[in-house]
């Protein structure tokens, strides 16, 4: 790299002094021309060429200097530029980063809303298999009814597990949402059936007085449930034998979850067609 001004300053300063030099001498007739010694200025001649030489030497080193020194500066400018251009490369692609992540970010909870969603439309439906499954306890309105064995003693007059399980289906027909018998809830895999002598629910034996408690309309169960072919059975059976029967609505019924042993499926899944009508039974908390 040149600087036109240092030489420009060194080329002017020279050929200026050598052009003075010059004139002088030509307009000096040879042989007139001072030996050395013989003229007395001579001495400031020569310290006048000392001087242009000393300029010139020094001019020439600032030259070089500043030529060595543009070099230097040319080299670190080329450093700084390239510093610049990583990290403008750095940071183009901590911005890509950013946009990669936001837009993944984005997609996150675009999913996650749509998981919300899916999950606040399930928990109703939950919430009616739970229930009429029997897998949790519940409470609500509905009806009681007591069946005794018949006061003569008679044989005939002993309630058996085929009545128990005729008066059930009669109030599930009616419309009762949950039932136990006896403080077992009946549930999808629940059976009614004698072991011996005994009526067992669940696998556990009951005893005479049987207490069947259905959550339902009080309103319009037990009128529903003598219109069904297993209610007037029942009550004819009733009738016929000598059970003692007892049908009462009530303002609230409490029936408790089915047992644990039912709560898990082990080779049963979940099918479509779910009831999309939700029952009147209120889940109870835990």
């Amino acid at each position: 790299m040149t600087l036109p001004l240092l030489d420009l300053i060194q080329q002017q300063a020279l050929d200026e002094d050598y052009l003075v030099a010059a004139e002088r001498r030509a307009a000096r007739a040879p042989d007139t021309e001072p030996r050395d010694g013989d003229s007395p200025q001579r001495h400031p001649r020569r310290i006048a060429a000392v001087v242009v030489a000393v300029f010139g030497i020094m001019a020439s080193t600032a030259a070089v200097q500043t030529q060595q020194n543009a070099s230097v500066d040319d080299e670190g400018r080329a450093s700084l530029v390239a510093r610049i251009d990583a990290e403008s490369d750095r940071l183009s692609g901590l911005q890509e980063r950013i946009a990669a992540l936001r837009s993944g970010n984005a997609a996150r909870e675009t999913r996650a809303q749509a998981i919300a969603a899916d999950e606040a439309s399930l928990t109703p439906r939950l919430r009616r298999l739970r229930v009429r499954a029997g897998f949790v306890a519940v409470r609500g309105e509905g009806i009681s009814v007591v069946v005794d064995d018949a006061a003569s003693g008679n044989a005939d007059g002993v309630v058996r597990d085929e009545d128990l399980a005729l008066l059930a289906d009669g109030l599930w027909t009616a419309g009762a949402e949950a039932m136990s018998i006896n403080g077992q809830r009946l549930t999808a895999l629940s059976s009614i059936r004698t072991s011996g002598l005994a009526i067992e629910v669940n696998a556990v034996g009951i005893a005479p007085p049987y207490s069947v408690l259905a959550i339902g309309d009080r309103g319009t169960l037990q009128a529903d449930f003598f219109e069904t072919s297993s209610g007037l059975a029942f009550n004819d059976l009733s009738a016929r034998f000598g059970f003692e029967f007892d049908l009462q609505n009530e303002d609230e019924v409490v029936l408790p979850a089915g047992p644990a042993r039912f709560l898990f499926l082990r080779s049963a899944v979940e099918g479509s067609g779910a009831d999309q009508n939700p029952p009147k039974t209120e889940e109870m908390d835990r």
